[in-house]
């Protein structure tokens, strides 16, 4: 009998040790979607994160970002781009660099005449430490499950060729992103904030210590013998 009870809290421990996991723990998630008939442009509301001079056009004096020198075709047709660190807030969009909580990233590719299509490898989240220091791998929180291909849709006119969903941030915490791209033929792909996304809030830890609290409840009188008459 005792060796059945302690089967069971174990079981119990481990079920609640993994729920109780950090949301840092979880794989990578954002996807890659074409955006057919769903035309979605950088406007003054729509600020890039990562984009050259010609990102800003419409947002110089809202949003005004660091924004990278204008470039392309990447050397060898391989590019990584870094952007500035920005703030989550639950307020939204800030000058000069604060981001929405919750949002997804419109993706404006540009691709020469007859050449193949590019691949989005990567798009890195990373967490930076307070203040905005130290933002590198170590500290990734998410990433693309998988490479995707750009397809052209809306070649460089300022509107999406694909969406990336869905990024999430912590309220109060810094963030930089990363993005990783191979056979580039053409000028810079462009990364934007598309604000007002939904979210599905995570479970906090007080409710969960209550689940498990309640589970292990649960077993104890599970394992009460009935009273004899």
């Amino acid at each position: 009998m005792k060796q059945q009870i302690c089967l069971l809290f174990a079981t119990v421990g481990v079920a609640l040790a993994i729920m109780m996991a950090p949301a840092g723990a979880k794989a990578d998630s954002l996807i890659y979607t074409t955006t057919p008939g769903h035309q979605v442009g950088q406007t003054s509301n729509n600020p890039c994160i990562i984009g050259d001079p010609s990102c800003d056009t419409n947002t110089k004096q809202t949003f005004p970002l660091v924004y990278i020198s204008a470039s392309g075709p990447c050397p060898g047709g391989n590019c990584n781009f870094t952007s500035p660190v920005y703030l989550a807030s639950s307020s939204g969009l800030g000058l000069p660099n604060i981001i929405p909580t919750s949002f997804n990233v419109g993706v404006d590719e540009n691709v020469a005449t007859g050449q193949g299509p590019e691949i989005l490898d990567h798009f890195y989240v990373l967490l930076c430490t307070a203040g905005g220091a130290k933002c590198n791998k170590t500290t990734q929180v998410n990433d693309l499950i998988s490479s995707f291909t750009l397809v052209d849709e809306n070649n460089g006119t300022g509107w999406a060729d694909g969406v990336i969903s869905q990024i999430n941030l912590a309220a109060g915490s810094y963030y930089e992103f990363e993005a990783v791209w191979h056979n580039d033929s053409d000028g810079m792909e462009q990364f934007w904030i598309i604000p007002g996304t939904a979210s599905v809030p995570a479970a906090e830890p007080g409710t969960l210590g209550l689940l498990g609290v309640g589970l292990l409840g649960f077993v104890a009188i599970s394992l009460r013998k009935p009273s004899v008459a």
